[in-house]
């Protein structure tokens, strides 16, 4: 059975082949320079999506690593918990009506009583830059990312990415830039990796941890 830093890897690994293509494919076909820009502009979403679905799957890796250890509520450290009720119990919702207090009251007590299943939903709103990532990481009760140089790696991703699907052409994308996104891409999935693999190695997910 793979280790959870052989799954975390696989994810990097194939995602890491597919930027190569994408960076690769204008050069291996032969293509008009309308044809290459093209192909290149929407490029763009794909490197973002890949991005986006490694956030979301390597740590739904993690938490079903975590989930698989069978903790109880006092084992856990609480930016966990909080994860887990606001993703499967909808707190960050207000709640009006009585009965569906009543509800939330009675799924609140079973959850804290038995044993917890980490959530595998993430807050992600399509939108994975600096601030997102840490906020992820903070409910992993991870190590953040530092503001340099991944908030401006992040943010010029996003930005661009959200230019194009909105149809808008303010920002030409060239070979230099594709290059430069798929770079920093690769180089996020090995700090999260780097992260989890510290975080699981040294029991961060606990409430108590002894280093």
């Amino acid at each position: 059975m793979a280790s959870l830093e052989e799954k975390l890897l696989y994810e990097i690994e194939w995602r890491t082949d597919e930027l190569s293509i994408i960076k690769t494919l204008p050069f291996l076909v032969n293509l008009s320079q309308q044809q290459k820009e093209i192909m290149r502009k929407y490029s763009i979403p794909t490197i973002y999506s890949l991005w986006e679905g490694f956030v979301v799957e390597c740590f739904s890796i993690y938490a079903r690593e975590l989930s698989s250890l069978a903790l109880v509520r006092h084992q856990i450290h609480l930016n966990l918990l909080a994860h887990c009720l606001d993703m499967e119990l909808g707190l960050n919702s207000p709640i009006m009506d009585f009965e569906k207090k009543k509800s939330t009251a009675k799924n609140l007590m079973v959850f804290m009583d038995s044993q917890i299943k980490i959530s595998t939903k993430l807050p992600t709103d399509s939108n994975v830059n600096w601030n997102v990532i840490n906020k992820i990481l903070n409910r992993f009760n991870l190590k953040l990312l530092p503001e340099n140089p991944f908030s401006k790696q992040l943010n010029k991703l996003l930005l661009i990415r959200n230019n194009i699907a909105h149809g808008q052409h303010t920002i030409p994308v060239d070979q230099i830039m594709i290059d430069e996104l798929s770079i920093s891409v690769i180089g996020l999935m090995h700090e999260i990796f780097e992260r989890i693999s510290e975080g699981f190695k040294f029991k961060t997910y606990l409430e108590i941890v002894t280093l």
